[in-house]
């Protein structure tokens, strides 16, 4: 069944569908309007070119405008009509379109007349207006000066400049307002180096935000001189009074970034262990070549029996290493098993790379949960790649034709693959801790138990929030790049880091998910999984404890967390009337998407809790079970069943087929609990000798290596995504095949930055902490 998911998957990117109207389309409308447009629909472009001819050219360039007279290019267009930008403002407030006699839309933009015809442009006289009344000028304004009287005379770089403006944009109707972002690389690459007495200076980009009152207009690309900054722009285009309305609400210009003290610190953490590798990596091959000599190249290393732990995304669990030295050469023997030489080899990369890219598992491995592991993330990476893209969409509209396919749904419903991961992790606890308890007469260090989770997930984690708040912004540049990284940013917007310097302790102690109250507040919000993984794992010892000593006890006490997770879903989604369907029905309305259900513990243990159930079952009947091939054939057919109706059940909703509250209610409290369900039975016929097919494709080898960097890559992939879509020169025009091309550019990026964390900063301190702590070979 995973294996047909994978297909269906693939597909709904892959098929070009016919748009399909949505059922509730006004409501819709009104909601994405609201989020991302509003009101768009009703702006006509010349009034929004008005606006910004208001907001942003008259500052800027009016006093270069109005000097300047333009000689038609062709003879056979009819005259246009150019009003001044009162006139502008005028129209703008009252809706009205300037038209000429046989119906166009005049150009009565002076930025527009000067970018499309500065080939034909004459300077009549070249005063020079100061924007400001001050005595003592900024240099930004004095630069500014100088930069009009250089477009006046036709100055390449000045023409350039102007040239990078952001435009008018194709696409309106489509919501194409909310970035007109220019060229951002004609605006840095030009340069003043003009031999007199003023002073050169380079372009600088900035992105300005324009406001109408309650109504959001386009965030404008400029470019002025490198002398300008964020507050010398917002005097020179800020809003005059309180009330005015129209206004500029911030600009944020792109500086060159300079490494902060944290950077700096982060490039020495990530440097001391660039040292360690080369060292653990040279004493490792010296080590070899003194063994091969004497006994013909014997091995260093000891494989983990363990391959699948009870981390849901398995990685090496340490190194333990000896030497295989004869007894003549005894001395290097005890050099190679002291301390600071395992220390060393605990970074190698022959070792780690070695432990990660191996194909064979330990003797409780269960091989077919590596392919649900990998194929799970990878439908991770498939909604979110959609869904950080959609924002950056130039033809977002196309997003209700998106959502209302029926391809779409295995797509839009990707966050059952999280339900997959908590499945996962709570049935690999269960069976390999009961395995333990067996084998040690029913004792456990739980301590330890604790203990060893935090050190295998903490420090990569803390690592990977350590680059992301401090380095991210070094690693490219683009438009909007700087507004979402920048670790300090202006005017109340918060980029993506600012979370990160807040709460970053809330993903220390793993309560994220809890405090702050919604995801995106949270510190690389993608993390809400790992604290509700690690709170789960934390009660979990109860209910271990007790079926394994007191069945029927422990039976009762996973009931009641799961009745308890019942209620809480039934009660929360009364509460707050929310829908089922992937679009509201209501702007204001809330979805299964919402934080008050989506990220709590209470909302999610569902899945963890079959996880835990079959994961008894197996460590009870493993190897004992034995079934009809009629009951397995029924089996995979209701299996097949509760995963589609989870999936597709919602698509009528989209068509004229609205679920109404009790439905809601039933769907929200049961489809995580009742795919965790027809998930288990994958899981459990395929570890049982009853998987056929599917069993084949999911125990496959190749999955293998994968599952051990899937946690890195699970850290990794929103990060990269991320660096991608806001380092583009451009919005992004949705087509199915560019999407599929982003997704399958995102797996193979994610991967491969996944092994290299994985080697060089997750295995290393993996192997520390089971050498340091002598840890045997157990959960």
């Amino acid at each position: 069944m995973t294996g047909m998911l994978l297909l269906v998957m693939i597909l709904a990117v892959s098929c070009q569908a016919q748009p399909q109207v949505v059922n509730n389309e006004v409501e819709a409308m009104k909601l994405i309007a609201k989020q991302r447009f509003v009101n768009s629909y009703q702006a006509k472009a010349e009034e929004l070119q008005a606006a910004v001819d208001e907001l942003i050219m008259k500052p800027l360039l009016s006093p270069a405008a109005d000097l300047v007279s333009v000689q038609p290019t062709t003879t056979s267009t009819s005259e246009s009509t150019t009003s001044d930008m009162d006139t502008a403002t005028s129209k703008w407030n009252q809706k009205d379109v300037p038209t000429t006699a046989d119906g166009n839309v005049t150009n009565h933009s002076p930025f527009v007349t000067i970018v499309t015809n500065y080939t034909t442009i004459n300077v009549t006289a070249l005063p020079i207006n100061t924007m400001t009344t001050k005595p003592s000028p900024s240099q930004c304004q004095i630069d500014l000066k100088t930069f009009q009287s250089d477009l006046l005379q036709g100055e390449h770089y000045a023409l350039m400049m102007v040239d990078s403006y952001g435009k008018l944009p194709p696409g309106i109707l489509q919501g194409n307002i909310q970035y007109w972002l220019g060229l951002y690389d004609e605006c840095l690459n030009q340069t003043r180096e003009i031999g007199d007495e003023r002073m050169n200076y380079r372009g600088k980009y900035c992105v300005a935000g324009l406001n109408a009152r309650k109504t959001k207009l386009p965030s404008i690309g400029i470019c002025v001189p490198d002398s300008c900054s964020d507050n010398d722009l917002m005097e020179i285009l800020g809003p005059k009074t309180p009330d005015s309305l129209l206004s500029v609400s911030y600009v944020l210009c792109n500086e060159v970034p300079e490494y902060s003290a944290a950077a700096i610190i982060c490039l020495i953490f990530l440097s001391f262990f660039g040292l360690m590798i080369v060292i653990g990596t040279v004493h490792d091959i010296w080590m070899r070549h003194k063994v091969s000599r004497q006994d013909g190249f014997e091995k260093l290393t000891e494989d983990d029996a363990n391959v699948n732990s009870i981390n849901n995304t398995p990685t090496t669990e340490g190194i333990a290493l000896h030497t295989g030295a004869s007894h003549t050469h005894r001395a290097d023997r005890q050099t190679a098993r002291s301390i600071f030489g395992k220390v060393l080899l605990c970074f190698s990369l022959l070792i780690n790379g070695d432990k990660i890219l191996k194909t064979k598992q330990g003797e409780q491995s269960l091989g077919a949960l590596n392919g649900i592991r990998v194929i799970s993330l990878w439908w991770v990476m498939l909604g979110h790649t959609y869904a950080f893209a959609m924002t950056l969409f130039s033809n977002p509209t196309v997003t209700l034709d998106i959502v209302s396919r029926f391809t779409f749904q295995a797509v839009g419903n990707a966050t059952f693959s999280v339900d997959s991961f908590f499945f996962l992790s709570g049935l690999l606890v269960t069976y390999l801790t009961l395995k333990y308890l067996q084998k040690h007469d029913g004792k456990l260090n739980w301590v330890m138990f604790y203990v060893h989770r935090y050190l295998r997930l903490t420090p990569v984690y803390m690592m990977v929030i350590f680059i992301f708040t401090t380095l991210t912004i070094h690693f490219a540049n683009g438009p909007l790049y700087q507004a979402f990284f920048s670790p300090n940013p202006i005017f109340g917007i918060a980029s993506a880091v600012t979370p990160c310097q807040k709460y970053w302790w809330t993903n220390l102690l793993y309560i994220n998910n809890l405090y702050p109250s919604g995801i995106n507040e949270e510190c690389i919000g993608w993390s809400w999984y790992l604290a509700n993984d690690m709170q789960f794992y934390i009660i979990s010892p109860f209910v271990i404890y007790l079926l394994y000593h007191y069945f029927f006890v422990g039976v009762a006490f996973w009931s009641g967390l799961l009745i308890t997770c019942f209620g809480s879903l039934i009660g929360i989604s009364m509460k707050y009337s929310i829908y089922a369907g992937l679009l509201p029905q209501t702007p204001d309305q809330r979805t299964l998407g919402a934080d008050v259900i989506y990220i709590r513990p209470y909302t999610r243990i569902s899945t963890y809790l079959v996880g835990m159930a079959l994961g008894y079952i197996l460590y009870k009947y493993k190897d004992r079970v034995r079934m009809p091939r009629f009951v397995a054939i029924m089996g995979w057919m209701a299996a097949t069943g509760i995963a589609l109706a989870v999936v597709y059940g919602l698509y009528g909703t989209y068509h004229g087929n609205p679920i109404n509250k009790a439905g809601s209610v039933v769907y929200i409290t049961l489809c995580r609990f009742s795919w965790s369900v027809a998930l288990g039975w994958v899981a459990f016929a395929c570890v049982t000798g009853y998987g056929g097919p599917v069993n084949s494709l999911l125990s496959w080898s190749f999955w293998i290596p994968l599952s051990r960097i899937n946690y890195c890559a699970y850290l990794l992939h929103p990060i990269i995504m991320f660096v991608f879509y806001y380092s583009l020169p451009n919005l992004i025009y949705f087509t199915d095949l560019l999407l599929v091309y982003f997704f399958l550019g995102n797996i193979v990026l994610s991967y491969s930055a996944a092994f290299i964390l994985s080697v060089s900063i997750e295995a290393p301190f993996m192997a520390l902490e089971k050498l340091l702590l002598n840890r045997e070979k157990s959960v």
